[in-house]
């Protein structure tokens, strides 16, 4: 009987130990407080960073060839260069999506606090966005030139609009303007920066086997 207790006792152990390497080689660490057979503490869980738990990577489009290719420029303006070829290449993510951004803004701005004007919000901020899905050369940069492109449509527009109005005749009040403008673009470039990376990581994430296989599994439970 003793005998059949230490044979039961050692397959344990050795069940135990696949277990906790099969953790091991998936990157998971045993919760199990207890200490393994070699006396030794389990690996603490590596820490995740902020970012990474709310983007976890995702894998590149499937079908897609490399973004850069055919661009030879090697010079010292390649970023500005870079960013003229792939917009070049994208029109419709970089210049249609700030042309529709533009408009969007423009209701926005004229009917604040109705209906229309936060309908025309959500379209505003989901043609950046857009920018970043339809872009996957660079999503970041196509929500860039949008938001871009489309501010400055938006502010040659307040500008025609407050050209006849007397109270912008003074310095000040065009020094004002002026601020707004340069303040309210900044803000509205690095959102649309933003907004443009997460079209594109959203897009990436839809695409990617291993989280459409995710998605069926909880829908089947």
């Amino acid at each position: 009987m003793a005998k059949h207790s230490a044979a039961q006792q050692d397959a344990e152990r050795r069940a135990e130990a696949r277990r906790r390497a099969r953790l091991m080689a998936q990157g998971r660490v045993d919760a199990d407080p207890g200490q393994d057979e070699g006396g030794e503490a389990p690996a603490r869980r590596t820490p995740v960073p902020l970012l990474q738990r709310f983007f976890p990577p995702a894998a590149p489009l499937p079908g897609k060839g490399d973004p850069l290719a055919g661009f030879t420029y090697d010079g010292t303006l390649r970023p500005v260069v870079l960013g003229l070829w792939l917009t070049r290449r994208n029109l419709y993510a970089g210049v249609g999506m700030g042309v529709l951004w533009a408009a969007s803004y423009i209701i926005t701005v004229q009917y604040a606090g109705s209906l229309l004007g936060t309908i025309a919000s959500f379209v505003s901020f989901g043609s950046l966005v857009a920018a970043g899905w339809l872009g996957w050369q660079r999503p970041w940069l196509y929500g860039f030139v949008a938001a871009v492109l489309g501010y400055l449509l938006y502010a040659a527009y307040v500008v025609y609009v407050l050209a006849g109005d007397p109270s912008i005749a003074t310095a000040g009040a065009k020094s004002t303007l002026a601020t707004y403008l340069l303040i309210n673009g900044v803000l509205q470039a690095g959102i649309g920066a933003l907004a443009g990376f997460y079209g594109g990581y959203l897009r990436r994430r839809l695409a990617d086997p291993a989280t459409r296989q995710a998605s069926a599994a909880r829908r089947r439970r």
